[in-house]
Protein backbone atom coordinates (compact mmCIF):
# COMPACT_ATOMS: atom_id res chain seq x y z
CA UNK A 1 0.00 0.00 0.00
CA UNK A 2 0.91 3.83 -0.52
CA UNK A 3 -0.52 4.90 2.83
CA UNK A 4 0.60 3.11 6.16
CA UNK A 5 -1.99 1.95 8.56
CA UNK A 6 -1.58 1.13 12.19
CA UNK A 7 -4.54 -1.56 13.71
CA UNK A 8 -4.55 -0.76 17.09
CA UNK A 9 -5.85 -3.39 19.32
CA UNK A 10 -7.13 -2.35 22.92
CA UNK A 11 -6.97 -5.37 25.49
CA UNK A 12 -6.78 -5.71 29.09
CA UNK A 13 -6.74 -9.25 30.47
CA UNK A 14 -7.64 -11.37 27.62
CA UNK A 15 -4.72 -12.99 26.54
CA UNK A 16 -6.39 -15.85 25.28
CA UNK A 17 -8.66 -14.15 23.07
CA UNK A 18 -5.62 -12.12 21.33
CA UNK A 19 -3.27 -14.65 20.89
CA UNK A 20 -6.50 -16.20 19.24
CA UNK A 21 -7.07 -13.28 16.76
CA UNK A 22 -3.07 -13.11 16.07
CA UNK A 23 -2.80 -16.42 15.39
CA UNK A 24 -5.68 -15.76 12.33
CA UNK A 25 -5.00 -12.63 11.08
CA UNK A 26 -1.17 -11.41 11.79
CA UNK A 27 0.07 -13.18 8.80
CA UNK A 28 -2.88 -12.06 6.67
CA UNK A 29 -2.44 -8.30 7.92
CA UNK A 30 1.43 -8.39 7.23
CA UNK A 31 0.94 -9.41 3.63
CA UNK A 32 -0.59 -6.00 2.76
CA UNK A 33 1.18 -3.78 5.27
CA UNK A 34 -0.86 -3.32 8.18
CA UNK A 35 0.96 -3.03 11.14
CA UNK A 36 -0.78 -4.16 14.49
CA UNK A 37 -0.15 -2.57 17.79
CA UNK A 38 -1.12 -3.94 21.07
CA UNK A 39 -2.38 -1.11 23.57
CA UNK A 40 -2.54 -3.01 26.84
CA UNK A 41 -3.36 -2.01 30.21
CA UNK A 42 -3.94 -5.63 31.54
CA UNK A 43 -3.34 -6.44 35.51
CA UNK A 44 -0.36 -8.87 34.73
CA UNK A 45 2.32 -9.28 32.05
CA UNK A 46 0.70 -12.49 29.97
CA UNK A 47 -0.32 -10.85 26.95
CA UNK A 48 2.82 -8.46 27.10
CA UNK A 49 4.68 -12.26 27.09
CA UNK A 50 2.50 -13.32 24.53
CA UNK A 51 3.18 -10.84 22.41
CA UNK A 52 6.84 -10.58 23.04
CA UNK A 53 7.64 -13.74 21.92
CA UNK A 54 5.61 -13.63 18.53
CA UNK A 55 8.00 -10.56 18.08
CA UNK A 56 10.71 -12.41 19.11
CA UNK A 57 10.10 -14.75 16.31
CA UNK A 58 10.25 -12.77 13.66
CA UNK A 59 6.49 -10.62 13.27
CA UNK A 60 7.95 -7.49 11.80
CA UNK A 61 4.08 -5.68 11.92
CA UNK A 62 3.99 -6.43 15.59
CA UNK A 63 4.41 -3.77 18.17
CA UNK A 64 3.72 -3.69 21.96
CA UNK A 65 2.81 -0.46 23.38
CA UNK A 66 1.97 -0.30 27.29
CA UNK A 67 -1.03 1.52 28.26
CA UNK A 68 -1.29 1.77 31.85
CA UNK A 69 -1.38 5.13 32.28
CA UNK A 70 -4.82 4.85 30.73
CA UNK A 71 -7.37 4.91 33.26
CA UNK A 72 -10.37 3.20 31.67
CA UNK A 73 -11.18 1.53 28.25
CA UNK A 74 -12.44 5.05 26.87
CA UNK A 75 -9.20 7.10 28.27
CA UNK A 76 -7.49 4.34 26.27
CA UNK A 77 -9.28 4.82 22.83
CA UNK A 78 -8.69 8.06 23.24
CA UNK A 79 -5.42 8.07 23.91
CA UNK A 80 -4.83 5.92 20.86
CA UNK A 81 -6.82 8.89 18.55
CA UNK A 82 -4.21 11.28 20.38
CA UNK A 83 -1.42 9.31 18.67
CA UNK A 84 -0.25 7.76 22.05
CA UNK A 85 2.39 5.49 21.95
CA UNK A 86 2.23 4.53 17.56
CA UNK A 87 6.20 3.36 16.45
CA UNK A 88 5.74 5.03 13.33
CA UNK A 89 3.84 7.78 11.90
CA UNK A 90 1.16 6.39 10.01
CA UNK A 91 -1.51 7.55 8.12
CA UNK A 92 -4.16 6.10 8.93
CA UNK A 93 -5.27 4.75 12.44
CA UNK A 94 -7.55 1.76 12.80
CA UNK A 95 -8.92 1.02 16.53
CA UNK A 96 -9.89 -2.30 17.31
CA UNK A 97 -11.59 -4.48 20.18
CA UNK A 98 -9.04 -7.19 20.73
CA UNK A 99 -11.31 -10.15 19.77
CA UNK A 100 -11.86 -9.04 16.22
CA UNK A 101 -10.19 -9.33 13.13
CA UNK A 102 -10.76 -9.87 9.39
CA UNK A 103 -10.24 -12.26 6.91
CA UNK A 104 -8.63 -12.00 3.59
CA UNK A 105 -11.59 -10.87 1.30
CA UNK A 106 -12.65 -7.52 3.52
CA UNK A 107 -8.45 -7.13 3.98
CA UNK A 108 -7.86 -6.58 0.27
CA UNK A 109 -10.75 -4.30 -0.15
CA UNK A 110 -9.70 -2.84 3.03
CA UNK A 111 -6.38 -1.94 1.79
CA UNK A 112 -8.07 -0.17 -1.95
CA UNK A 113 -10.03 2.00 0.04
CA UNK A 114 -6.89 3.31 2.52
CA UNK A 115 -5.12 3.80 -0.82
CA UNK A 116 -7.79 6.36 -2.54
CA UNK A 117 -7.07 8.34 0.27
CA UNK A 118 -10.71 8.86 1.96
CA UNK A 119 -10.88 10.89 5.22
CA UNK A 120 -12.94 8.05 7.10
CA UNK A 121 -13.23 4.18 6.21
CA UNK A 122 -16.20 2.61 7.87
CA UNK A 123 -16.64 -1.19 8.38
CA UNK A 124 -19.90 -2.06 7.71
CA UNK A 125 -21.68 -5.14 7.57
CA UNK A 126 -24.96 -3.89 5.73
CA UNK A 127 -27.31 -7.16 7.11
CA UNK A 128 -26.55 -6.54 10.76
CA UNK A 129 -28.76 -3.38 10.43
CA UNK A 130 -32.20 -3.01 11.74
CA UNK A 131 -33.19 0.37 9.65
CA UNK A 132 -34.78 -1.27 6.96
CA UNK A 133 -36.31 0.91 3.79
CA UNK A 134 -32.86 2.92 3.02
CA UNK A 135 -31.15 2.26 -0.24
CA UNK A 136 -27.61 2.69 2.03
CA UNK A 137 -25.35 0.92 -0.87
CA UNK A 138 -23.64 3.85 -1.50
CA UNK A 139 -20.23 3.22 -1.37
CA UNK A 140 -18.87 7.27 -1.12
CA UNK A 141 -20.36 9.54 0.68
CA UNK A 142 -19.73 13.59 0.74
CA UNK A 143 -21.95 14.38 3.26
CA UNK A 144 -21.43 14.13 6.73
CA UNK A 145 -25.37 14.90 7.41
CA UNK A 146 -26.03 11.42 5.20
CA UNK A 147 -23.30 9.70 6.41
CA UNK A 148 -24.42 10.55 10.53
CA UNK A 149 -28.22 9.60 9.63
CA UNK A 150 -27.09 6.31 8.09
CA UNK A 151 -24.37 5.17 10.01
CA UNK A 152 -24.11 6.88 13.32
CA UNK A 153 -25.11 3.71 14.35
CA UNK A 154 -21.75 2.24 13.28
CA UNK A 155 -19.77 4.81 14.76
CA UNK A 156 -20.14 3.10 17.87
CA UNK A 157 -18.25 0.01 17.18
CA UNK A 158 -14.38 0.25 17.90
CA UNK A 159 -13.26 -2.09 14.85
CA UNK A 160 -15.27 0.13 11.99
CA UNK A 161 -13.91 3.55 12.14
CA UNK A 162 -10.63 3.77 10.26
CA UNK A 163 -9.38 7.59 9.91
CA UNK A 164 -6.86 9.51 8.05
CA UNK A 165 -4.66 11.53 10.98
CA UNK A 166 -3.77 14.23 8.68
CA UNK A 167 -7.24 15.75 8.15
CA UNK A 168 -9.52 13.45 10.89
CA UNK A 169 -6.94 13.79 13.96
CA UNK A 170 -4.25 15.66 13.97
CA UNK A 171 -6.15 19.39 13.22
CA UNK A 172 -8.48 18.60 16.06
CA UNK A 173 -7.84 20.54 19.02
CA UNK A 174 -8.70 17.76 22.46
CA UNK A 175 -8.91 20.51 24.83
CA UNK A 176 -11.21 22.60 23.40
CA UNK A 177 -12.75 19.24 22.11
CA UNK A 178 -13.05 18.28 25.81
CA UNK A 179 -14.64 21.46 27.15
CA UNK A 180 -17.25 21.58 24.36
CA UNK A 181 -18.26 18.41 23.40
CA UNK A 182 -17.29 16.67 26.68
CA UNK A 183 -14.55 14.06 24.46
CA UNK A 184 -13.06 12.84 27.97
CA UNK A 185 -11.16 9.46 29.44
CA UNK A 186 -14.53 8.20 30.80
CA UNK A 187 -16.94 9.02 27.96
CA UNK A 188 -18.12 5.63 26.25
CA UNK A 189 -18.05 7.93 22.34
CA UNK A 190 -15.11 9.82 21.98
CA UNK A 191 -14.77 8.38 18.30
CA UNK A 192 -18.60 9.23 17.78
CA UNK A 193 -18.58 12.77 19.09
CA UNK A 194 -14.47 13.33 17.48
CA UNK A 195 -16.07 11.18 14.13
CA UNK A 196 -18.98 13.67 13.72
CA UNK A 197 -17.13 17.17 14.91
CA UNK A 198 -14.48 17.24 13.22
CA UNK A 199 -16.48 15.73 9.41
CA UNK A 200 -18.87 19.19 10.48
CA UNK A 201 -15.74 21.18 10.46
CA UNK A 202 -14.58 20.33 6.95
CA UNK A 203 -15.07 21.94 3.75
CA UNK A 204 -15.42 18.90 1.85
CA UNK A 205 -14.86 14.89 3.20
CA UNK A 206 -14.81 11.99 1.74
CA UNK A 207 -16.12 8.39 3.70
CA UNK A 208 -15.49 5.33 1.93
CA UNK A 209 -18.11 2.47 2.92
CA UNK A 210 -15.88 -1.14 2.65
CA UNK A 211 -18.62 -3.70 3.29
CA UNK A 212 -17.79 -6.66 4.89
CA UNK A 213 -20.40 -10.17 5.28
CA UNK A 214 -18.72 -13.48 6.86
CA UNK A 215 -15.13 -12.17 6.69
CA UNK A 216 -15.47 -10.70 10.48
CA UNK A 217 -13.75 -12.98 12.99
CA UNK A 218 -14.89 -12.88 16.58
CA UNK A 219 -13.43 -14.79 19.49
CA UNK A 220 -15.18 -16.69 22.03
CA UNK A 221 -12.82 -16.14 24.64
CA UNK A 222 -13.86 -12.47 25.64
CA UNK A 223 -17.04 -11.25 26.24
CA UNK A 224 -18.22 -7.57 26.24
CA UNK A 225 -18.66 -6.53 30.08
CA UNK A 226 -20.95 -3.42 29.63
CA UNK A 227 -24.25 -5.57 29.79
CA UNK A 228 -25.17 -4.60 33.84
CA UNK A 229 -24.68 -0.97 32.62
CA UNK A 230 -26.87 -1.32 29.64
CA UNK A 231 -29.10 1.80 30.82
CA UNK A 232 -26.15 4.00 31.82
CA UNK A 233 -24.22 3.25 28.80
CA UNK A 234 -27.25 3.59 26.34
CA UNK A 235 -29.53 5.96 27.92
CA UNK A 236 -27.54 8.11 30.02
CA UNK A 237 -24.95 8.73 27.71
CA UNK A 238 -25.41 7.59 24.24
CA UNK A 239 -28.52 10.09 24.37
CA UNK A 240 -26.96 13.28 25.09
CA UNK A 241 -23.89 12.75 23.45
CA UNK A 242 -26.03 12.49 20.06
CA UNK A 243 -27.43 15.80 21.30
CA UNK A 244 -24.32 17.79 21.97
CA UNK A 245 -23.34 17.25 18.44
CA UNK A 246 -23.28 20.43 16.06
CA UNK A 247 -26.28 22.22 14.77
CA UNK A 248 -25.70 20.75 10.97
CA UNK A 249 -27.10 17.40 12.71
CA UNK A 250 -30.16 18.32 14.64
CA UNK A 251 -32.81 16.84 11.88
CA UNK A 252 -31.04 13.01 12.31
CA UNK A 253 -30.58 13.25 15.90
CA UNK A 254 -33.38 11.13 17.18
CA UNK A 255 -33.42 8.84 14.15
CA UNK A 256 -29.51 8.02 14.89
CA UNK A 257 -30.11 7.60 18.82
CA UNK A 258 -32.89 4.84 18.06
CA UNK A 259 -30.85 3.24 15.15
CA UNK A 260 -28.59 2.22 17.81
CA UNK A 261 -30.52 1.06 20.67
CA UNK A 262 -33.65 -0.29 19.04
CA UNK A 263 -32.18 -3.05 18.20
CA UNK A 264 -32.37 -6.84 19.19
CA UNK A 265 -29.34 -6.53 21.49
CA UNK A 266 -30.58 -3.47 23.40
CA UNK A 267 -34.18 -2.36 23.51
CA UNK A 268 -35.51 -3.13 20.34
CA UNK A 269 -36.53 -7.01 21.31
CA UNK A 270 -39.59 -8.03 23.83
CA UNK A 271 -37.69 -10.88 24.99
CA UNK A 272 -34.38 -8.81 24.76
CA UNK A 273 -36.17 -6.44 28.00
CA UNK A 274 -37.50 -9.91 29.33
CA UNK A 275 -33.89 -11.34 30.08
CA UNK A 276 -33.07 -8.21 31.38
CA UNK A 277 -35.34 -8.34 34.14
CA UNK A 278 -34.95 -11.67 34.80
CA UNK A 279 -31.55 -10.93 35.03
CA UNK A 280 -32.25 -7.94 37.92
CA UNK A 281 -30.89 -5.21 35.36
CA UNK A 282 -34.43 -3.96 34.43
CA UNK A 283 -37.11 -3.00 37.00
CA UNK A 284 -39.97 -0.99 37.85
CA UNK A 285 -37.77 1.99 39.16
CA UNK A 286 -35.44 1.59 35.67
CA UNK A 287 -38.51 1.89 33.66
CA UNK A 288 -40.11 4.51 35.89
CA UNK A 289 -36.27 6.45 35.49
CA UNK A 290 -36.86 6.46 31.77
CA UNK A 291 -40.37 6.86 31.02
CA UNK A 292 -39.78 10.01 29.46
CA UNK A 293 -37.18 9.01 27.61
CA UNK A 294 -38.08 5.32 26.19
CA UNK A 295 -40.42 7.04 22.79
CA UNK A 296 -36.40 7.80 21.81
CA UNK A 297 -34.66 4.52 22.22
CA UNK A 298 -37.07 1.60 21.80
CA UNK A 299 -40.10 0.96 19.42
CA UNK A 300 -42.05 -1.01 21.80
CA UNK A 301 -44.78 0.44 23.62
CA UNK A 302 -44.92 2.01 27.12
CA UNK A 303 -47.22 -0.55 28.16
CA UNK A 304 -46.12 -3.10 27.07
CA UNK A 305 -42.40 -2.25 29.00
CA UNK A 306 -44.40 -1.42 32.31
CA UNK A 307 -45.64 -4.96 31.89
CA UNK A 308 -42.30 -6.53 31.10
CA UNK A 309 -40.93 -4.72 34.49
CA UNK A 310 -43.92 -5.56 36.58
CA UNK A 311 -42.85 -9.30 35.25
CA UNK A 312 -45.91 -10.14 33.56
CA UNK A 313 -43.90 -11.38 30.48
CA UNK A 314 -47.20 -13.76 29.51
CA UNK A 315 -48.69 -10.21 28.35
CA UNK A 316 -46.14 -8.80 27.10
CA UNK A 317 -45.61 -11.76 24.72
CA UNK A 318 -49.63 -11.97 23.88
CA UNK A 319 -49.34 -8.28 23.19
CA UNK A 320 -46.67 -8.51 21.06
CA UNK A 321 -48.02 -10.98 18.86
CA UNK A 322 -51.55 -9.53 18.52
CA UNK A 323 -49.26 -6.42 17.30
CA UNK A 324 -47.53 -8.27 14.61
CA UNK A 325 -50.49 -9.28 13.17
CA UNK A 326 -52.34 -6.41 13.36
CA UNK A 327 -49.55 -4.72 11.11
CA UNK A 328 -50.38 -6.97 8.36
CA UNK A 329 -53.89 -5.03 8.28
CA UNK A 330 -52.44 -1.34 8.55
CA UNK A 331 -49.92 -2.71 6.11
CA UNK A 332 -47.02 -1.81 8.05
CA UNK A 333 -44.65 -4.38 6.94
CA UNK A 334 -41.31 -2.60 8.51
CA UNK A 335 -43.29 -3.04 11.82
CA UNK A 336 -43.68 -6.74 11.06
CA UNK A 337 -40.34 -7.44 10.03
CA UNK A 338 -38.88 -5.48 13.46
CA UNK A 339 -41.27 -7.48 15.51
CA UNK A 340 -40.85 -11.22 13.90
CA UNK A 341 -36.89 -10.46 13.59
CA UNK A 342 -36.25 -8.96 17.17
CA UNK A 343 -37.97 -12.40 19.17
CA UNK A 344 -37.71 -16.09 18.63
CA UNK A 345 -41.33 -16.68 20.40
CA UNK A 346 -42.95 -16.31 16.93
CA UNK A 347 -41.22 -19.48 15.96
CA UNK A 348 -43.38 -21.69 19.09
CA UNK A 349 -46.52 -19.36 18.51
CA UNK A 350 -46.76 -20.57 15.14
CA UNK A 351 -46.76 -23.89 13.47
CA UNK A 352 -44.04 -25.00 10.97
CA UNK A 353 -45.48 -24.18 7.93
CA UNK A 354 -46.74 -20.71 8.81
CA UNK A 355 -43.32 -19.85 10.16
CA UNK A 356 -41.33 -20.97 7.29
CA UNK A 357 -43.46 -19.13 5.17
CA UNK A 358 -43.40 -15.80 7.32
CA UNK A 359 -39.42 -16.21 7.37
CA UNK A 360 -39.04 -16.68 3.46
CA UNK A 361 -40.93 -13.39 3.03
CA UNK A 362 -39.52 -11.15 5.59
CA UNK A 363 -36.17 -11.95 4.54
CA UNK A 364 -36.91 -11.24 0.79
CA UNK A 365 -39.05 -8.42 1.83
CA UNK A 366 -35.64 -7.48 3.67
CA UNK A 367 -33.72 -7.72 0.85
CA UNK A 368 -35.47 -5.93 -1.14
CA UNK A 369 -35.90 -3.02 1.35
CA UNK A 370 -32.46 -2.93 1.53
CA UNK A 371 -31.37 -3.00 -2.16
CA UNK A 372 -33.83 -0.54 -3.51
CA UNK A 373 -36.19 1.10 -0.41
CA UNK A 374 -39.10 -0.85 -2.01
CA UNK A 375 -40.18 -3.82 -2.06
CA UNK A 376 -43.67 -6.21 -4.04
CA UNK A 377 -43.79 -8.96 -1.59
CA UNK A 378 -46.46 -8.23 0.41
CA UNK A 379 -48.40 -6.55 -2.76
CA UNK A 380 -51.95 -7.29 -2.33
CA UNK A 381 -51.67 -8.39 1.34
CA UNK A 382 -54.13 -7.21 4.10
CA UNK A 383 -53.86 -10.00 6.80
CA UNK A 384 -51.77 -12.48 8.43
CA UNK A 385 -54.52 -14.84 6.54
CA UNK A 386 -53.98 -13.57 2.92
CA UNK A 387 -50.72 -14.39 2.65
CA UNK A 388 -51.05 -18.02 3.92
CA UNK A 389 -53.48 -17.67 1.46
CA UNK A 390 -51.18 -16.66 -1.32
CA UNK A 391 -48.80 -19.67 -0.09
CA UNK A 392 -51.34 -22.51 0.09
CA UNK A 393 -49.48 -24.60 -2.13
CA UNK A 394 -46.64 -25.02 0.41
CA UNK A 395 -46.82 -27.90 3.02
Amino acid sequence: MKNSIACCYLTHNHVEAMSEVLDRCLTTYATHGIDICIYDDSDDDSTKNMVSSIISNGASNLYYIDAHAAISGDHKHLMILQGYGLPKDYDYIWPCKDRVCFDEPFIVELCKAIDKDHDVIIAANEYARWDVGENVFQDIYTDPVEFYRLYAVMSTNWESVIRKRSTMLKPVDWDRYKEKYNISENNNFNQTLSLFVRLSEMDNCSIRICRYSEERFISSKADSNWKDLTFQVWIDKWVPVNFSLPSIYDKYKSEAIKSETNIKELFGSVEGMITLHSNGIYSVSVFEKYKSIWPFVTNIPLNHLEMIAHGDYQNAVIETIKSFEQSFIDEDFKKAWWLISANTFFRNYYDDRTFRILVGCFNQYRREMMNSGTSSVFTEIHSLQDLMNRYSFVK
